[in-house]
């Protein structure tokens, strides 16, 4: 898996995100690589910079346009701490030497506006992994601010989206697609219902094999409303056994990417699932099968009719299959995750 996401808050004067690197590199090349003009054309933009306090720095994007943005030096100390300001924005990048060829480095970006949050801390996230890279000797020069990179950080948003969902909901301008149930089972018996590849088979797709291990991937094929093939291609992102599972839900040769996530809850013997699914609007809306609504619970009510295998699965092992449960959640199921396959069961964990 690649580099933890950085930390978010709010503070008085905005959010803050702060990112943690080790990097296997002195301390005086990672800050020629953060001063230096010949070397952020590579991993950042052109930039314009006099390294004085108080002077200007001017950030060229390489949009069609040519868009400018300024920000201001506000300290140099080599090679240790520069701190600048971009528009109304402050970095302060810090860095120590772990040993002669390792620098830890702390990036501390704040005073974000709460519409820019998730564009920025995402942002910066793929900006110190080209930095990385760079370091390592990539000559790749980033097209920053253009349209190629803002496809290329759907995965890093919708993931950043995820993070601070929980906590600052706001921040989210499109917010994911969510399903919450209680389900008479403990909370065991639906994490197994979730994650063994033998059980999932009687309500999820047929997988070559499954594993709840961060960094495991993952196909299978589709059919579209039209009779279009898709590939969908998953990678598990995060574990907490039996409480959490989160994993990423793309198309081969479609834009777009998005996380599904189970968070599970246990009291009183029974379980509360709640599904959530990030990034639905990154897929292209003009196509009817990835359009937002055809995620929405259009024709649900009838595939949980045709889907009981999930139920089976869990009630089954607890002796507990109830049909007036079973008409209430076929009732109030408002959400489906997956284009609708032409298929008896469908991507219908939420029919749990």
């Amino acid at each position: 898996m690649k580099n933890q996401l950085g930390k978010i808050s709010k503070e008085n004067d905005g959010f803050k995100v702060v990112f943690e690197r080790v990097l296997p590199h002195p301390i005086e090349k990672v800050w020629n690589a953060l001063t230096n003009p010949a070397e952020l054309k590579y991993w950042f933009t052109d930039i314009d910079l006099d390294l004085k306090p108080g002077e200007k720095i001017i950030f060229q994007f390489r949009d069609k346009d040519k868009t400018r943005s300024y920000g201001t030096i506000q300290t140099v100390e080599p090679p240790t701490k520069l701190v600048w300001t971009w528009e109304t924005e402050q970095a302060v990048w810090a860095l120590s030497s772990i040993d002669a060829n390792t620098t830890l480095l702390q990036l501390i970006y704040s005073k974000i506006d709460e519409s820019l949050t998730v564009n920025v801390a995402s942002g910066f996230h793929d900006l110190l992994d080209l930095l990385a890279g760079r370091l390592n000797g990539s000559d790749a020069i980033h097209p920053f601010g253009t349209e190629e990179q803002a496809t290329a950080c759907y995965p890093i948003q919708v993931r950043y989206a995820a993070s601070i969902f929980h906590e600052y909901p706001s921040l989210l301008k499109s917010p994911p697609l969510v399903i919450e149930k209680e389900l008479n089972a403990p909370i065991q018996k639906v994490w197994e219902a979730l994650t063994d590849k033998d059980q999932m088979k009687q309500w999820y797709f047929t997988l070559d094999d499954f594993r709840a291990e961060e960094g495991f991937q993952f196909s299978f094929p589709g059919i579209g409303n039209t009779g279009e093939k898709y590939l969908h291609r998953c990678t598990v992102y995060e574990v907490n056994p039996p409480y959490k599972l989160q994993y990423s839900w793309a198309y081969d040769d479609i834009p777009g990417f998005s996380l599904v996530e189970f968070n599970l809850s246990e009291s009183g013997g029974k379980t509360t699932l709640k599904l959530n699914h990030f990034g639905l609007e990154t897929f292209p809306q003009e196509k009817a099968d990835f359009a937002r609504s055809s995620f929405n619970g259009a024709g649900m009510n009838l595939l949980v009719s045709f889907c009981p295998n999930i139920w089976r699965t869990i009630n089954a092992r607890t002796g507990t299959l109830n049909k007036s449960t079973h008409t209430s959640l076929n009732e109030r199921i408002s959400i489906t995750f997956g284009v609708n396959f032409k298929r008896p069961c469908s991507f219908m964990i939420a029919a749990i």
